[in-house]
């Protein structure tokens, strides 16, 4: 007959081992469809079918058999499966026969007897066995069946009758055995008192070695919390508080109440030093994770997350009120907090204000430089960790979405959403607190009074150079460019902008006061060497100065991607165009400085041996001191070149460098430029002409002379020869110095003498003829010197 089920499968057996007849329950698949269907059931060998008990389809219950052999499998034999197969085993235990007053561990049960017929399969008591046929014949028909009837109530009347009398006859012997038996059963107590004190005792021990073992987890939890958090293992410690909590977390049992109580009271222990972990200063970003999500797991009150955010939130403004630039920290305490401050950041040179950088230069720059440098640090390397923190918080990636902690990571990020605000004024104070901190060091007249009392009492005595300007403004476009890659909203970043932007006119503003003061230094290198074209290294040395100036400001003046143009400023275009004029007209008020010194004032120690072109005498000079009237021409000179080339290339490299307003600057400095020529020339053209002009009509008259009674003229009288060796001699002197004054300075002072004779011949009333051949003569030597020097 074919089979439309599977054979039966045995996958399990509780217990796995016993004594014979040990109840055991057997588990497994396609165990029969009913107690009809199962035909055969060994264990170790042993047939088990007359004690089985079929339940289910996968489950029967049975008595172990005395097996013979130790251990072996659990074969299931089915009608619609046929034979089984087993993946599980059986080990029959043996024990030794023991006496009713021998002492054991384990309480022996009484011996069930079954009866063994093949015909039967439920068990029966031996006393209860009976003949196999009552009836004493073979019933075939009706009849037969009858006659067996009749015989029952025969057998049954004698019974009755027999049992009655020998009631009656042994009603004595009933009521000694009655008392015999209850005599016994006080021997019996008295006699097995201890052995079964000691049963209930093996039971209740064996009892609680079950319970014990059973829910060792439990009971080892403790003191397992309590080594993993020593060793750190913190998952592990979470793991198994899950585990006990969905095991026993709502258990009515006293004892098992009591360990997890202990339980509870190590889980909130290491909730709180999880907290102050994550509250600690400083900390890594991987670690402040770390912790919030243990505190996720472990269900932490509140909300760790924001705790951590408002800590680090303090914690940064704090190292930027210890970098010094705090109230408290004037005086002596301020030095103290300075010395500490290390210069991370490298200056970028390029000014000729700058001196060459060494080792010791960090210990050379201004104290409120290196105190940005600082704050600068802390804001680079602590808010980027601030603001991913913030990040994380924000998207949930702090806490594991598995279960039912989705919906605590729902509600912490509805939290998040809800504190953005929040968040917002803390990224705002930080580069608020960064700006006002930097403006007290640097720009204290920038801060309302009240501010300025807390973030000021820097030295505002001390003017910074404009390199370190420059470096203060590097190193905030550093930190602005650090934050804005944190993708940082632009508003947020405002505060700082703005400081830039302040910082860059007050370095422009500085710059050019410096530049002003070292123009003012320029005379002491004045050497007083022309060149081919007449003009010394002053020129030269102002024209670099402020090439060199504009070039320091090329970088702090440069416009960054959201700058504003400092130049465009209306307040910055007002004041750069006053001190650029400044600075040019305080380089001519040196030149007319140096016009007007005296020949003790002049410092000749730095003088060259030689000037630059012979003079007219070709002879070489040692320790060459020029003139009065030689420094007037020299500095004539300049003041020509100044006009015509020095300023026109400062206009081209204003324009280059963004001053708006280069042509006023050019204008009015060429304007002062010409004035101070006029003056310059006019007073040299004074003190050539004047000696010259006033000798010719004292010469004219010496000796009482008449142009009514004078003898024929033989010759050119000695005034008029003096006269004409005065203009060769400054014609010579102008042109040692320059060939293009020649023309300027020569056409005057003969304009001079030509005027003063024609006013002293217009004096005279009459000429004789001899006095009219005089005047002939002098006005044709003119002549001769006038055609000599145009030639």
């Amino acid at each position: 007959m074919s089979r439309a089920r599977q054979p039966p499968l045995v996958t399990g057996i509780s217990p796995n081992e016993g004594t014979p007849w040990t109840k055991v329950t057997i588990r497994g698949e396609n165990l029969g469809t009913g107690p009809n269907d199962l035909i055969g059931l060994s264990i170790c060998g042993h047939n088990c079918l007359l004690t089985a008990e079929w339940m289910s389809a996968s489950k029967i219950v049975c008595r172990v058999g005395p097996a013979k052999d130790d251990k072996g499998e659990i074969i299931v034999t089915t009608r619609s499966g046929g034979k089984g197969t087993s993946t599980v085993s059986f080990k029959v235990l043996r024990h030794e026969k023991i006496g009713i007053l021998d002492q054991s561990a384990v309480w022996v049960d009484e011996m069930n007897y079954y009866d063994m017929r093949t015909d039967r399969n439920k068990g029966i008591s031996p006393l209860s066995l009976r003949p196999a046929n009552p009836l004493g014949i073979d019933i075939d028909n009706f009849e037969h069946l009858r006659v067996a009837s009749g015989n029952l109530k025969k057998q049954a009347s004698k019974k009755n009758e027999g049992s009655l009398a020998y009631v009656k006859g042994g009603l004595s012997t009933f009521f000694e055995a009655q008392d015999a038996l209850a005599g016994a059963s006080n021997t019996a107590d008295t006699l097995f008192q201890e052995v079964l004190g000691r049963k209930d005792k093996a039971d209740s021990t064996r009892n609680a070695l079950n319970v014990l073992q059973r829910f060792k987890f439990l009971f080892n939890l403790p003191l397992n919390i309590e080594r993993n958090i020593q060793k750190g293992d913190y998952d592990v410690v979470i793991n198994d508080y899950e585990k006990a909590k969905s095991l026993f977390g709502n258990t009515e049992v006293p004892v098992f109440k009591k360990v997890y109580a202990e339980v509870e009271t190590r889980i909130g222990a290491l909730r709180n030093l999880l907290l102050d972990k994550l509250l600690e200063t400083p900390s890594t970003l991987h670690d402040q994770k770390r912790y919030i999500r243990y505190l996720s797991d472990l269900h932490a009150p509140g909300d760790p997350a924001w705790q951590c955010i408002v800590a680090q939130h303090k914690w940064i403004l704090q190292l930027m009120q210890n970098c010094g630039g705090g109230l408290e920290l004037d005086g002596e305490l301020r030095s103290s907090a300075l010395s500490r401050i290390s210069h991370t950041a490298s200056l970028k040179r390029g000014s000729s204000f700058q001196s060459p950088r060494d080792d010791s230069w960090q210990y050379k720059s201004p104290q409120q430089v290196r105190f940005v440098e600082k704050l600068s640090d802390v804001v680079i390397s602590q808010l980027p960790n601030f603001w991913k923190l913030w990040i994380s918080y924000v998207n949930g990636s702090l806490f594991s979405e598995t279960g039912e902690k989705s919906g605590q990571v729902e509600k912490l990020k509805k939290n998040a959403r809800q504190r953005q605000n929040d968040f917002k004024g803390m990224i705002e104070e930080v580069t608020r607190r960064l700006v006002q901190l930097v403006r007290g060091a640097l720009l204290p007249t920038t801060l309302p009074q009240e501010q300025r009392r807390l973030y000021g009492g820097w030295d505002t005595k001390t003017i910074h150079p404009g390199a370190w300007l420059t470096q203060v403004i590097h190193t905030i476009r550093l930190t602005h460019d650090a934050l804005s890659a944190l993708e940082i909203p632009n508003d947020m970043l405002q505060v700082i902008q703005d400081l830039l932007l302040d910082l860059r006119m007050q370095c422009l503003l500085t710059t050019l006061q410096q530049t002003a003061e070292d123009v003012k230094r320029l005379p002491e290198k004045e050497d007083w060497i022309v060149d081919n074209e007449g003009i010394t290294s002053l020129p030269a040395l102002f024209e670099q100065c402020m090439v060199q100036m504009l070039q320091s400001l090329k970088e702090p003046m440069e416009c960054k991607p959201g700058e504003a143009n400092v130049f465009q400023q209306e307040l910055a275009q007002d004041e750069a165009c006053k001190l650029c004029v400044g600075i040019m007209k305080a380089f001519i008020n040196c030149l007319e400085q140096l016009s007007t010194k005296t020949d003790g004032d002049i410092d000749t120690s730095h003088l060259s041996v030689e000037m630059g072109s012979p003079d007219v005498f070709g002879s070489i000079h040692e320790d060459f001191s020029p003139s009065p009237e030689q420094r007037l021409l020299i500095i004539l000179s300049n003041c020509q070149y100044l006009e015509r080339h020095t300023f026109l290339n400062l206009a081209e490299h204003l324009e280059k460098h963004g001053f708006t307003t280069a042509d006023k600057i050019t204008r009015v400095s060429r304007e002062a430029v010409c004035e101070l020529d006029e003056r310059l020339f006019e007073s040299y053209i004074e003190k050539k002409s004047d000696p010259i002009v006033g000798s010719l009509e004292p010469g004219i008259y010496a000796g009482y002379f008449d142009w009514k009674d004078c003898l024929p003229p033989t010759g050119v009288r000695s005034y008029l020869k003096e006269a004409l060796v005065s203009i060769i001699s400054v014609h010579a002197e102008v042109f040692t110095v320059s060939k293009e004054l020649v023309p300027r300075v020569l056409s005057r002072i003969i304009e001079s003498v030509s005027e003063e004779m024609s006013r002293l011949m217009q004096c005279v009333s009459s000429f004789s003829k001899n006095g009219a051949l005089q005047v002939q003569n002098k006005t044709f030597a003119f002549i001769i010197v006038i055609g000599h020097w145009y030639l």
